[in-house]
This record gives C-alpha cells, sequence and structure tokens, in this order.
C-alpha cells in the first residue's frame, strides 16, 4: 500500500489532534529514521511512529510503502489482544478499508504518545476505535 494515496486521511488526522502538519514525516523506513536520529526502533516493518522529542516537538513518521502483510499482522494482533473482552465480535473486522485500517494505525500511535495510556495495548486499542467511532468512520 502506497501512504501517499492517503495523504488527505494523514492531514485530516493530524490537524484532528491540532498537530503541525510539517510534522508529518513520510519515509522509506521508520527503523532508519529513528536510527539516524539515535533513537531506538528494533522494529524493521513498523508502519507508523509517534516520535516525541524535547524540546523538538513531535513527529509523525509514516513508512511510504507498508506491504498487505505488515498491515495483516497488526489487524491479527488487535484481534487477538481484543479476545478476551469481547468474543462476540471482532473489532479488527470493522477496520474493513485501506482508509480504516491507516486510520486507527495514526489514532494508536497517537495514543501511545498520551500520558494517561503510554504502552498498555489495550487501552490504545480502545482509545483509537473509540476516535474512530467519534470522527465518524464507522458511519454507514
Amino acid at each position: 500500500m502506497q501512504t501517499g494515496d492517503y495523504h488527505s486521511l494523514f492531514v485530516y488526522l493530524m490537524e484532528q489532534y491540532c498537530l503541525p502538519l510539517e510534522n508529518m514525516v513520510f519515509v522509506d523506513s521508520v527503523s532508519d529514521w529513528c536510527k539516524d536520529q539515535g533513537i531506538e526502533e528494533p522494529d524493521k516493518d513498523r508502519p507508523l511512529r509517534m516520535v516525541i522529542r524535547e524540546p523538538g516537538g513531535c513527529r509523525m513518521l509514516i513508512r511510504k510503502e507498508i506491504r498487505d502483510e505488515v498491515i495483516s499482522r497488526r489487524m491479527n494482533a488487535l484481534s487477538v489482544r481484543n479476545q478476551p473482552l469481547n468474543v462476540a465480535s471482532d473489532v479488527a473486522e470493522r477496520l474493513n478499508s485501506d482508509r480504516k485500517k491507516l486510520a486507527y494505525l495514526f489514532l494508536s500511535e497517537y495514543a501511545g504518545s498520551l500520558p494517561e495510556i503510554r504502552d498498555d495495548e489495550r487501552m490504545t486499542d480502545e482509545w483509537a476505535i473509540n476516535e474512530m467511532e467519534r470522527l465518524g468512520f464507522f458511519q454507514t
């Protein structure tokens, strides 16, 4: 998937959270960008990452090209994390378009930067899905 095809989606999401557009950075590799900046990022396939640096502010890194299997792994992980919470429905099934999947990935990265959520993956998922609801991604 070429993320540049979804530039307007990313602009919309950046604006929703008052993130300056110049802080949206499309990169060939998130891990290589981080390495160049002296930031540890062991996941060579990471599709997006919110980088917060003082005093330099934040950057939303977006990989220019994301392989389908990388997206599939992220959606499978979302399903597994949320199975104990709701066996009747799979939240990942609601992410039934590339646009929704990218929005979820963006929002989950943003959520991970919030002090009240940080490293809690289930809270990150819940926050991202709730925001998608609020922003109208699931309206028919």
